[in-house]
């Protein structure tokens, strides 16, 4: 989740099939796991302390705004039914796709649901670079999301 149009999108549409798997007569809850992925590059560690502190909290401001607005969409949509998890990720190493794809393994995720493109300002023909990723290297289906 970066707050993008398409990954918001992406969450109403996950949202929607936690909903609609809840509603199944089996006794496991369904999840929906939101993640933001904060990418800082390796040049990130170069600045002064403060002003990587400033950036970071900056990153943790809006990851908690966007998880806001995703909860607030799921109660809209009946979201008591089952659980939304949140979680943002910073990484120094890897890029976003990185960190969902091995978050989803951790997890045990049975689907992710991505959108097309985010605010990303390098694109592609059809798909986003991190899309694209995660729908060449996830350990489980991925539902693409316009």
């Amino acid at each position: 989740m970066d707050g993008s149009d398409n990954s918001m999108n992406a969450a109403e549409y996950a949202i929607a099939l936690g909903k609609n798997n809840s509603n199944n007569d089996n006794d496991k809850t369904a999840e929906v796991f939101v993640i933001n992925v904060i990418d800082l590059p390796p040049i990130f560690k170069m600045l002064p302390s403060d002003t990587r502190k400033q950036l970071i909290r900056i990153g943790r401001q809006q990851a908690s705004q966007i998880f806001d607005a995703v909860e607030e969409m799921a109660k809209c949509q009946g979201g008591s039914k089952f659980k939304i998890n949140t979680e943002m990720v910073e990484t120094y190493s890897a890029s976003a796709a990185d960190e969902i794809i091995k978050y989803a393994r951790e997890k045990d995720v049975e689907l992710i649901v991505v959108g097309t493109k985010g605010r990303s300002r390098m694109s592609k023909a059809l798909l986003g670079s991190v899309a694209s990723k995660i729908v060449a290297y996830s350990p489980c289906s991925v539902l693409v999301v316009r």
